[in-house]
């Protein structure tokens, strides 16, 4: 039997190639390219954008939980990008849910990295679609005295222009937003579990509404 020598470089690549069959590697960015115009300008630029929700729930298969509120506060800054091509259009850098029931006590849950909403729906020139999208690289962890958590990946949104309100809804469990770590929980909340998260945050910026076009 008689051995054919490979090089290196043929090895790397054909890793590559294996790799990108089975869905290896990094993951392609979702979203459309749009126009976004903050206070009526579509020049490009970066606004800063706070918000807030007066009811949050979180569900698995096991347990349904609830927050009083729910807020993007103003410091670390999130903020919106305009321009005519456009593909984060919100950055997400801080998230705080309040008041969130759970056996053992009240659960801090929060943001722990930063987010991007991203346009996956049509959006027209006007200023009243409701714009939807996801809000992608999405990671919060809760914690109280016997329960700590994180839930990572991305989330379904939109957001209405007419009203300036971003609508988070994840629902049906779809798989999309699952749980990546747990310690303790009682098993109420387990690694590998598809959680659902619904809120609406009411976007506030300084520098004006924010309207989406060109999808």
């Amino acid at each position: 039997m008689t051995f054919t020598r490979t090089s290196p470089r043929a090895l790397a690549a054909a890793g590559a190639l294996l790799a990108l069959a089975a869905g290896i590697g990094p993951a392609a960015a979702t979203g459309n390219s749009v126009t976004v115009a903050v206070g009526g300008s579509i020049a490009d630029g970066s606004h800063p954008f706070t918000a807030a929700t007066a009811h949050v729930e979180m569900e698995t298969q096991i347990a349904v939980w609830t927050c009083q509120s729910g807020t993007v506060p103003a410091s670390p800054v999130s903020e919106v990008q305009s321009g005519a091509s456009v593909g984060d259009v919100l950055q997400l850098r801080g998230l705080l849910f309040q008041g969130c029931s759970w056996m053992g006590g009240t659960m801090s849950t929060a943001l722990s990295s930063p987010a991007a909403f991203r346009v996956t729906g049509p959006a027209t020139s006007g200023s009243s679609d409701v714009v939807h999208g996801r809000i992608e690289d999405f990671v919060i962890s809760g914690g109280v005295s016997i329960c700590n958590f994180t839930v990572s990946g991305s989330v379904r949104a939109s957001l209405n222009e007419s009203t300036q309100k971003l609508t988070i809804d994840e629902s049906g469990r779809s798989g999309a937003f699952k749980v990546s770590r747990v310690s303790g929980c009682l098993g109420l909340v387990q690694v590998g579990q598809a959680m659902d998260l619904r809120t609406t945050l009411q976007l506030t910026s300084p520098d004006g509404a924010v309207n989406i076009s060109g999808s």
